[in-house]
């Protein structure tokens, strides 16, 4: 069974390098490797290429302004594997990664994907780290660890590319691919999600890619409803705006002796509730957009 990895990048030449590299040894006999570099400026393709583009397992190519969604499906569209391995740029796999994926699948056609777990170093965890830990399966299925069947992905026309941000467009797909088939999540199946350090501008204009709620929500009313929430407006101003900003809260006051990360997650916690307020017009206007779209 031949496996293709797909990884999409945008300007992290060092984590892809490190990534790079747990690739090139993973203990599999029949795998390619294809890295989809995203508008990078950081010399990242070149570096790859310097390295790797001597074997012919690897494809490194390049698109614009693509977005992750688009940079999976191009390469999806590249490879030549039945299964579709996905991981991030920023992740490192076990050695038995595809060992553990091969096993799952061979042989048990009523599984069209898999879900591995993803752990993450939580002493190098701050208020000003972006990490995704997933220990017992997620509904929205991150991209970071999961394997399809090529010929569920294809069928499914991979994900969607419509979505306004970076955010949704694999809960989409997951929950698509849940109607004609079984996603099990695999425990043995395990990718390293280091702790990654943000600028604090960027942590701050995070809500924004909360517009993509809506987007989902209409394009799969009932499927939102069984695996997130009653409507996006609960999403936003109930679980985010007050239980994750209250938990957010909590945890940062365990930096209470380290000022500078204290303050800054204090910080962080004020600008995200200030913004959700200023947000409502523009989650509005995208509520009454994709309404109308899905509805008409």
């Amino acid at each position: 069974m031949k496996i293709s990895v797909i990884v999409p990048t945008h300007n992290r030449m060092s984590s892809m390098l490190t990534l790079a590299e747990a690739l090139n040894t993973l203990d599999y006999p029949n795998y390619e490797v294809i890295v989809v570099c995203d508008s990078c400026k950081d010399d990242t393709k070149k570096e790859l290429e310097k390295r790797y583009g001597q074997y012919e397992s690897w494809k490194i190519l390049e698109v614009e302004k693509a977005g992750p969604a688009k940079a999976r499906n191009t390469g999806a569209r590249l490879a030549t594997g039945e299964i579709l391995a996905f991981t991030d740029d920023d992740c490192i796999p076990d050695s038995n990664w595809l060992q553990i994926i091969h096993l799952n699948l061979y042989n048990n056609d009523k599984v069209v994907g898999l879900e591995g777990l993803t752990y993450t170093f939580k002493k190098e965890v701050t208020p000003l780290t972006h990490q995704i830990e997933n220990l017992e399966g997620n509904p929205a299925v991150p991209t970071c660890n999961v394997a399809f069947r090529k010929e569920t992905f294809e069928y499914l026309n991979g994900f969607d590319e419509t979505f306004p941000y970076a955010h949704n467009e694999d809960a989409d797909f997951a929950w698509r691919m849940r109607e004609v088939g079984e996603i099990v999540f695999v425990e043995e199946m395990k990718v390293c999600h280091p702790p990654r350090q943000e600028s604090f501008s960027k942590m701050k204009s995070r809500m924004k890619i909360l517009e993509s709620e809506f987007l989902l929500y209409y394009k799969n009313t009932n499927l939102y409803h069984k695996y997130r929430n009653t409507s996006p407006w609960v999403t936003i101003y109930w679980e985010v705006f007050f239980y994750h900003q209250l938990m957010n809260l909590k945890s940062t006051f365990k930096y209470f002796f380290r000022p500078k990360l204290f303050l800054g997650g204090l910080k962080l916690i004020f600008y995200w509730w200030i913004d959700l307020i200023l947000l409502f017009p523009k989650y509005s206007a995208s509520n009454f957009k994709y309404q109308k779209q899905f509805q008409s």
